[in-house]
């Protein structure tokens, strides 16, 4: 409804005309078939992509744990990193980001023999030996110990530690920065990790990208070639072999011939910004494309042409100057109206196109063709960006008005991409106030603004110092009036950062519906409660908390919220294998009992037993037994068992529930 008084029928040549306030009307004969395709209302686009978090504290799903060793290398220490860790108990593996030292402690804790417990994560901030092993043969990981903790790791407590953890089957690896000063009394426990050949990386990494048989036969070929195995065999850096194989894996598609590969791997992601920014210094128009393709690498090639016509007057707002005057007699130089194209263009720029793609991710029914743009040396867009936005004045303040603009379109994709690359910016930023320049953002009533901002700061949290800073500026914003605010909270809870801690997400929504709470905010605490549904192990504490809010007093934002969720949380729940249904019970026995929310978690309960699914047809029934067996005087359950029976009665069938 729009809210404006509906016009009066006006005459016509045949008859009256009828106005349409809502909906579709049609008019006549219609030959064949009628599509009609209803989207989502502009400022409700955005991307839903969830980006798990590398680091957790609290228990790791097997399937990320899975996939964070897709690539994995034993490294030359492991073996003896193995043996520490099996006779002690404790391991403190010391090796700097970006070597393998953590996914070498994934790799270590996975592998121990005999063991079936699961792989927590813990706070790096926390004292570590204070550990208290909670039931058998658990397996716990301290990634990026603190210089706080790291002073607590005296040999009397190490040793009490072992002991306890022993007494329990327990292991802990905690992974330490070479930097990090630890007590002398540690050495025992200590082992230094040597990362693995990057060959060898290099060898793992190529079957990890999604290549043809033919395109990743070829690009393994080419690791033999003199100059690659040179390069590989000029460094220790196990990034090296994950810089070759991307760049091998253009060559193979095509895209890139074997020397613009070489000439990329000898120059760093430093050297080709440098000479970027140098050529773009006295250009704005190739100023704002470096910067456009950095803030979206990746795009199509349309989204990066719009976004850099439209920072190239805020990055420089003179006009140009006409060019001079020939000498007197001679013919003036023509303009050149056309200039270049935008190949040249990105040529320019040290930028390519790279080979068309068919988008998959769009938000739109049908399909069309995607060119990206990229840099050609892998980690240069955030360099060039990084560089643009700490050491220039003036550069994000145009990059953030761009993106509060009204006139700024939404392309799919444009808020992963974007928040992505401002977040990895804002890690290398200093100062108490680095956040602070994404309110406007956080404030807008376009939810791909507030998505954006959500993406920003899931990628900033990875850093763990700036997590915090990022907890209580999400602490600050939720208790804020504006509404659009505190969905940019829910927003942000719905991606990694509230995965880490999903007991903390969950207290954080509570705090966001305390109160009246709009559609808006409602519709981010839902994204959020199904982002954490997506990992069957939250599902206790999902409905846990959901039954709490149905207890709260009538009216309090809580208990609105949960009436109207069950339905949904109800079918969500059912379709995950989930294991037993038990954590769903005193929140479907809550919903039967209110009115309000009666009909709707029957017909979901009723249609997940009717599902061409067995796994969610077998965990409706086993719900239904159970509600039947302590349904005693609850008028809802005895409702729900009366329209199970009408729904069945015509088939000639009981199922358990039924007997039951």
């Amino acid at each position: 409804m729009t809210g404006e008084p509906e016009p009066e029928p006006e005459p016509g040549e045949d008859g009256p005309r009828q106005h349409v306030g809502q909906g579709t009307a049609v008019l006549g004969d219609v030959k064949g078939d009628v599509n009609v395709h209803i989207a989502a209302a502009a400022q409700d686009a955005a991307a839903e992509k969830v980006v798990k978090p590398r680091f957790r504290e609290g228990p790791y799903p097997e399937e990320d744990v899975a996939k964070r060793l897709r690539a994995f290398v034993e490294p030359p220490s492991f073996a003896r990193a193995r043996e520490v860790l099996a006779r002690r108990r404790v391991l403190l593996l010391v090796g700097a980001a970006g070597t393998g030292a953590g996914t070498a402690a994934f790799a270590l804790l996975r592998e121990l023999p005999g063991e079936t417990g699961r792989l927590i994560g813990l706070d790096p901030r926390d004292d570590p030996t204070g550990l208290e092993p909670k039931g058998k043969g658990r397996r716990y990981l301290v990634p990026w110990l603190s210089q706080d903790s790291a002073e607590a790791l005296t040999e009397v407590a190490l040793t009490a530690l072992q002991d306890r953890l022993e007494r329990a089957g327990a292991h802990l690896v905690v992974v330490a920065a070479p930097t990090l000063r630890l007590p002398a009394g540690t050495a025992r426990w200590q082992i230094r990790h040597e990362p693995p050949l990057p060959a060898e990386v290099a060898r793992a990494h190529l079957r990890t990208l999604g290549l043809s048989e033919d395109h990743l036969s070829l690009a393994a070929a080419h690791l033999g070639d003199p100059q690659v195995k040179a390069y590989l065999d000029g460094t220790r850096d196990p990034a090296a072999g994950t810089e070759v194989a991307e760049e091998l894996k253009h060559v193979a598609l095509g895209s890139r011939t074997l020397h613009e590969a070489l000439l990329n791997l000898t120059r760093t992601a430093e050297d080709e910004a440098t000479e970027t920014l140098r050529e773009a210094r006295k250009d704005p128009a190739a100023l704002a494309l470096a910067t456009s393709i950095a803030l979206l690498e990746g795009q199509d090639r349309t989204v990066i042409a719009r976004c850099a016509a439209a920072l190239r007057p805020l990055l420089d707002p003179t006009p140009p100057e006409p060019p001079p005057a020939g000498p007197k007699g001679l013919a003036k130089a023509e303009p050149d109206v056309l200039g270049d194209d935008f190949t040249t263009r990105l040529d320019r720029v040290n930028a390519d196109p790279l080979p068309r793609v068919v988008d998959s991710g769009s938000r739109y029914w049908y399909r069309y063709w995607v060119e990206p743009i990229a840099f050609r040396r892998r980690h240069q867009a955030e360099t060039i960006l990084s560089r643009l936005w700490l050491d220039h004045e003036g550069i994000a303040e145009a990059i953030l008005h761009w993106l509060r603009k009204a006139s700024t379109r939404y392309a799919p994709g444009l808020d992963y991409t974007a928040g992505q690359a401002i977040g990895r910016v804002l890690r290398r930023a200093t100062g108490p106030d680095v956040l602070q320049r994404l309110e406007p953002l956080a404030e807008s009533p376009e939810r791909w603004r507030r998505r954006l901002v959500a993406y920003a700061l899931n990628e900033a949290a990875r850093d763990g110092l700036l997590a915090g800073a990022v907890r209580d500026q999400l602490w600050t914003w939720s208790r804020a009036r504006n509404e659009h605010l505190r969905a940019t909270v829910a927003e942000t809870c719905a991606g990694g950062f509230g995965l880490v801690r999903p007991d903390r997400t969950l207290r954080m929504l509570d705090r966001l519906l305390d109160g009246p709470a709009r559609s808006v905010v409602r519709r981010g605490v839902s994204l959020a409660i199904a982002v954490l549904l997506t990992e069957g192990q939250n599902a206790a504490a999902v409905t846990e908390t959901l039954t709490r809010w149905m207890a709260r007093p009538e009216k309090s934002g809580q208990r609105d919220y949960a009436l109207g969720a069950a339905p949904q949380l109800l079918s969500d729940f059912l379709a995950l294998d989930a294991g037993e249904p038990g954590p769903l019970l005193p929140l479907v026995r809550e919903s039967l009992d209110d009115p309000k929310a009666r009909s709707a978690v029957m017909d979901a309960l009723l249609r997940a037993e009717r599902s061409p699914h067995p796994g969610t047809r077998a965990r409706a029934t086993a719900l239904v037994t159970a509600l039947a067996a302590t349904a005693g005087g609850r008028r809802g359950v005895r409702a729900l068992l009366v329209a199970r029976l009408r729904n069945q009665a015509g088939n000639g069938k009981l199922t358990e529930g039924n007997l039951a």
